[in-house]
């Protein structure tokens, strides 16, 4: 799986590559994103760098990857579209909506979010999130990769201990809807911990560290390698702009897979991931 995943992306370079040296160096010079939430901090910085290094602007839309595919299925016409998962801008690519076809660009890992001396462990993790008492909150699947995440670490969960899934599933439901006043410039999920609405959030690894620097008292703990489902973030290409590929191509550079790092998920190449 990992070869091909590899061996996808060097085609897709290569793709982009070509055409963003025969691009007429005449377009516009802004690029239009539609890139999922989770990558905030990647395309703030890919925006200062594109800038100073591609003279070229970023006007950036962020949301769950189910979303914005939805809009962009509606009509709507971003220049790149970067999802959280594979199956959002595969569905575009379908549809014959790609240039070229999906490429992944970027890992993530899960995480459980919850208080300090909540006594969350690895070892003890499903008992404590099966606990009436403790409240589990997700995202919402199909329209956040993330919520589509949380269902798959039930998934495997329900494998370990027949009938935990959908236990899980019901209880995590119940939380969806569940919303709290947050401060300015306060995340929701930190303002439901505030509120003491949740007890423990399914999240991406790349958030968690920003969620505890937000709310001390929190504390993350990577979901076990058995149970996470590896996130796979996916880049489609919909549009010819030559600064859209190029703007693309950065992202796939050494350049581009640093800033990814840097914003805590985990580079294509990095030798040190797990395939999913």
């Amino acid at each position: 799986m990992r070869w091909v995943t590899i061996r996808t992306r060097h085609i897709g370079t290569a793709t982009l590559l070509v055409c963003c040296c025969a691009g007429n160096a005449q377009a516009a010079v802004s690029v239009e994103v539609y890139s999922a939430g989770s990558l905030r901090g990647v395309v703030a910085e890919l925006s200062r760098e594109s800038a100073t290094q591609l003279g070229t602007e970023v006007k950036a839309t962020f949301g769950g990857s189910g979303l914005l595919r939805e809009r962009i299925e509606g009509g709507e016409k971003p220049d790149l579209f970067l999802s959280a998962d594979l199956g959002s801008p595969h569905k575009l690519e379908i549809a014959r909506r790609t240039l070229v076809p999906v490429i992944p660009f970027a890992r993530n890992r899960m995480c459980i979010v919850s208080r300090n001396g909540s006594g969350v462990t690895a070892t003890n993790l499903i008992d404590r999130l099966l606990d009436p008492h403790v409240r589990v909150k997700t995202s919402t699947p199909v329209a956040d990769p993330s919520g589509d995440y949380a269902w798959a670490i039930f998934d495997r969960i329900e494998a370990h201990r027949p009938g935990a899934g959908a236990v899980l599933k019901k209880k995590a439901q119940a939380l969806m809807s569940v919303t709290a006043p947050a401060a300015p410039g306060q995340s929701p999920a930190v303002g439901l911990f505030t509120a003491g609405a949740i007890d423990v959030s399914v999240t991406y690894c790349s958030g968690a560290t920003t969620l505890e620097q937000e709310l001390p008292g929190l504390t993350s703990l990577p979901v076990p390698p058995d149970l996470d489902p590896h996130p796979v973030y996916g880049l489609a290409v919909l549009s010819a702009k030559p600064e859209a590929w190029r703007l693309a191509l950065f992202l796939l550079s050494q350049q581009g897979q640093a800033i990814i790092a840097h914003n805590g998920l985990v580079p294509l190449m990095d030798p040190a991931s797990t395939a999913p």
